[in-house]
């Protein structure tokens, strides 16, 4: 069984949009009062409270606040396990020597949504193709909420849902939506995959995709052409008293325009990732950790950076690129049409520095757009390079990243035969290392 996402909008009539506010208060202040608990528990008595500590007064609290009740004892139980993966999250990062936010006490207006983690407490009752209805609770105080939405699983069965409290970024509205957990037979996920190729792709910046036969996807640049429209917002908050109406009215629409960003982004990479799998039947391209290709270059008092204001330009376009977005949909939909994906391993096979035609290593700076060969006299431009680099490692005997090409004292053949690809094959644990 695979797991997938489908994302409802929902259509609360005014009564119902009353009662999901009410209920997203309250899960609001258990959050809170479950955070306040934790501090003041540790500054007086230095015990530390967990999750299960709190979860055992969960019934004696709902005697107390029969308000409670209705919510549903799993989704008041996920409310209590956000906050201690919060916690989890803030001492991993500071045993890795970070400095993390310390986890923050949230109103309402900030609380993103509440979840039912298991199919208890709620169901989701299919209607055509695109009609639903979503029905939280049970006996007289059930919702019944009218929802819309589309996914193209025929057979599947539900595993928890996310009510999530958003505005519209372009109409600043505010509306709910449920993100809905399938669980779905290997079949029924499956696409059809229309070709055979074998692509090796090298993605970057300055084009979003390039390819081994040269040709190049472009970068749509969202962050960079609403640039303006935010530098004028962000001036134009600044001007104004911190908490006052106008302040939040305007870091409303610059969060707005912030997620019309993302969402442009989610889009345009789904798009290009489907394309991609349904038509190939081998993917090769290199581990990016962009991570750390967007780290600062700002460093310490005793040893500050060098072209820091430079570096933090390039990290914005790296990460406005969504590269790491791209990587993490295909490892997901290569399974469903059956395609390989092979990720060369980037600092053993060093595919920019490295020829395609003769394998010698040819070093080049960043500056340095074309590659050219003095050993066999290759010129192309560097990112296609790269990209036949990747595809000639993905076609090694023992498809491992990285160390059976690498080796070779010349590469194989552009003609040499492709690896032999079954309908539905899996990649193999190397494949997605």
């Amino acid at each position: 069984m695979e797991r997938r996402k489908v994302t409802f909008k929902l259509y609360p009539n005014a009564r119902q949009r009353q009662m999901l506010n009410e209920w997203l208060r309250l899960h609001a202040e258990l959050y809170n009062a479950a955070l306040q608990e934790r501090i003041d528990a540790y500054r007086k008595a230095g015990k530390s409270i967990s999750y299960y500590d709190q979860q055992n007064t969960l019934p004696a609290i709902k005697q107390d606040r029969p308000e409670l009740v209705p919510l549903g004892s799993h989704a008041l139980q996920e409310t209590l396990r956000r906050l201690d993966r919060a916690f989890q999250a803030f001492f991993r990062r500071v045993k890795a020597g970070k400095t993390p936010g310390f986890p923050r006490f949230k109103s309402s207006r900030r609380f993103p949504g509440f979840s039912y983690p298991d199919p208890a407490g709620w169901k989701l009752m299919q209607h055509g193709t695109r009609g639903a209805t979503l029905r939280l609770g049970s006996g007289k105080n059930a919702l019944m909420i009218r929802a819309r939405g589309k996914h193209r699983f025929g057979d599947f069965t539900p595993n928890d849902v996310t009510l999530i409290h958003r505005r519209n970024p372009r109409t600043g509205h505010s509306e709910w939506q449920a993100s809905i957990t399938l669980r779905v037979p290997v079949e029924a996920c499956a696409r059809n995959r229309t070709g055979s190729e074998s692509v090796g792709v090298d993605f970057g910046v300055s084009h979003w995709a390039n390819y081994d036969d040269g040709s190049q996807t472009d970068n749509p640049r969202w962050v960079r052409e609403a640039a303006p429209k935010l530098a004028a917002l962000q001036r134009e908050r600044a001007r104004k008293r911190k908490g006052s109406h106008r302040y939040r009215q305007l870091s409303e629409r610059i969060r707005n325009l912030h997620e019309a960003i993302a969402n442009s982004r989610r889009d345009f990479i789904h798009k290009q990732t489907t394309a991609l799998v349904q038509r190939c039947e081998l993917i090769a391209t290199e581990e990016l950790q962009t991570g750390k290709m967007s780290r600062s270059a700002r460093g310490s008092l005793e040893k500050p950076g060098k072209r820091v204001r430079q570096k933090a330009g390039l990290n914005r376009e790296i990460l406005s690129a969504g590269l790491a977005m791209a990587h993490q949909m295909l490892r997901y939909k290569v399974t469903e049409t059956g395609t390989r994906l092979h990720l060369t391993n980037t600092r053993q096979l060093k595919p920019s520095q490295r020829c395609s035609g003769c394998w010698n290593i040819v070093s080049k700076t960043l500056a340095d757009r074309v590659h050219q060969c003095p050993s066999c006299g290759l010129s192309m431009p560097r990112d296609q390079n790269s990209a036949r680099v990747v595809l000639y490692d993905a076609w090694t005997p023992n498809n491992s990243p990285g160390t059976g090409e690498a080796a070779r004292a010349k590469p194989l053949a552009t003609t040499v035969a492709k690896s032999n690809s079954v309908t539905r094959e899996t990649p193999t644990t190397a494949d997605l290392a």
